[in-house]
């Protein structure tokens, strides 16, 4: 019986799937809780509009109060737990932005100094593994950590699928014997971080420019 064995890119591809499907039912979920508040919007300002100007209108809800009362009940019920809830939703994901980024942008310095040590043994012929050892172990646990708080947002998930996967890419050319890095996986690792690079610009653009210069001292 022959078994394939994955890559650990294959892995990494696989494992990001069920992230991707949580982040459709997310955007899904999303987009019809701001439609249903828009709707609720909608009706509330076409019911007083119609109030306002309409004489026929008024006289009917004076002549069915009764329906008029569990209307209004409905609709006050409505207004708090959608236009509100999105209101307080927006704001939450606002204050959490620059949180995210920051934790997105210490796991992006985290994975360069990681591949920086992967290039230094690959010039050399060999280098410091223990310090190797150390970087790859502090980006696998920063990479574990930082993965429930970078979920919810959908440009910092897309950063944490690239991480997964330039971190198989630098831990499978790690563990060849030293001295052993190819021209290809050279061009590889490198096009690796370019990618992960490219994922994390749009959370730089989060930051404050003071912070920024910061954070990019860091890494």
């Amino acid at each position: 019986m022959v078994v394939s064995a994955r890559t650990p890119d294959e892995a990494a591809e696989k494992n990001c799937k069920p992230a991707r499907e949580g982040s459709m039912l997310s955007l899904v979920y999303e987009a019809v809780r701001r439609f249903a508040a828009a709707t609720v919007a909608m009706i509330l300002l076409a019911l007083v509009g119609c109030d306002l100007w309409i004489r026929s209108f008024q006289l009917w809800w004076d002549r069915h109060s009764l329906t008029c009362s569990v209307a209004t009940s409905l609709l006050v019920l409505a207004v708090a737990g959608l236009i509100v809830d999105e209101v307080v939703a927006r704001r939450q994901r606002r204050e959490r932005a620059l949180s995210v980024a920051v934790q997105a942008l210490i796991l992006y310095g985290q994975a360069r100094r990681a591949w920086n040590m992967v290039m230094m043994i690959g010039d050399a012929g060999e280098g410091p593994a223990g310090t190797l050892t150390e970087e790859l172990g502090n980006l696998a646990s920063m990479l574990l950590t930082a993965a429930p708080g970078l979920f919810d947002d959908p440009v910092a998930r897309r950063f944490l699928e690239e991480a997964q996967r330039f971190s198989a890419s630098v831990l499978r050319v790690a563990l060849r014997p030293q001295g052993q890095l190819s021209e290809n996986d050279r061009a590889h690792l490198e096009s690796a971080m370019s990618r992960l690079r490219a994922a994390v610009e749009p959370l730089f653009t989060r930051v404050p420019d003071a912070d920024r210069a910061l954070l990019e001292g860091l890494s």
